[in-house]
């Protein structure tokens, strides 16, 4: 298990195993912009907990050939602009939980799939409530490698919610599996966005996207209230629900969260 710790303008490992190799550049940090590279060689966990972090961030990850890594993401309070770039070889697996409740966030995630196998499974959690926007471009450069991209976003105060997500499969990279859905609860009068592409050059892939922006369903709501449940308290238990579905690490950060907001 390793943790960094970012918060204000430090970056901190709290915990490291002998699986992953990291360097911090300070080089630009005049200019507001620091650079993480991580090398992981073996199966490993990394937890990484942001908190009102006030310089621009450049996160790589490389995966080594074989190789499963699980990144758990938290991010509080502060406005972030932070880049990734992950490179995965050979039979490598990614799985990314991440939950996000700040005050705004521009971010841009790239995924190289590199190798033959290589798979990655993102899935992201927001509480939005001023801008916020999230890019991806999903580069599958080598055959049978997979990407299933989840964004599942809650719209309230003046928030102002963005999914783009992209994803690439060149001529003869066969036998692939590209998933991307996203899925945004807008609790305002606020426009949301949802840009979902498949770029798309070879036919022997799999390939499909789902997007949906709007409110709970009147039947999920009206379900609830005809069982003695209020307004509020339905939204809340929807709510739950919603952001709840596929989280494991941070089940219980996400409760404390949406109790927070809908209590």
């Amino acid at each position: 298990m390793n943790k960094l710790k970012i918060s204000n303008d430090n970056i901190t490992l709290t915990s490291k195993d002998d699986k992953l190799s990291l360097s911090i550049n300070n080089n630009s940090k005049f200019l507001g912009v620091q650079d993480l590279k991580i090398k992981v060689t073996d199966n490993t966990d990394l937890v990484i907990d942001c908190e009102n972090f006030i310089n621009k961030l450049d996160i790589t990850i490389k995966i080594l050939t074989g190789v499963h890594l699980n990144v758990y993401e938290s991010k509080s309070d502060g406005e972030y602009k932070f880049q990734y770039k992950y490179y995965l070889e050979e039979d490598s697996f990614l799985n990314i939980e991440k939950i996000i409740d700040v005050s705004s966030i521009n971010e841009m995630t790239i995924i190289n799939l590199d190798g033959e196998n290589a798979k990655v499974n993102y899935n992201l959690k927001t509480i939005s409530k001023r801008e916020e926007k999230y890019n991806y471009l999903v580069y599958h450069n080598a055959c049978k490698t997979s990407s299933n991209i989840i964004n599942n976003g809650v719209n309230i105060l003046d928030g102002k919610l963005e999914f783009n997500v992209s994803s690439f499969v060149p001529n003869n990279i066969k036998k692939c599996e590209v998933n991307q859905d996203s899925r945004i609860i807008n609790m305002t009068d606020n426009a949301c966005i949802i840009k979902p592409n498949l770029f798309i050059d070879e036919e022997d892939v799999n390939a499909n996207h789902s997007a949906l922006i709007g409110t709970f369903s009147f039947e999920e709501v009206f379900y609830l209230m005809s069982r003695g449940i209020n307004k509020k308290d339905a939204d809340s238990l929807l709510t739950r629900g919603f952001l709840m579905k596929g989280i494991n690490y941070y089940k219980e950060y996400l409760e404390g969260l949406i109790n927070k907001y809908w209590r």
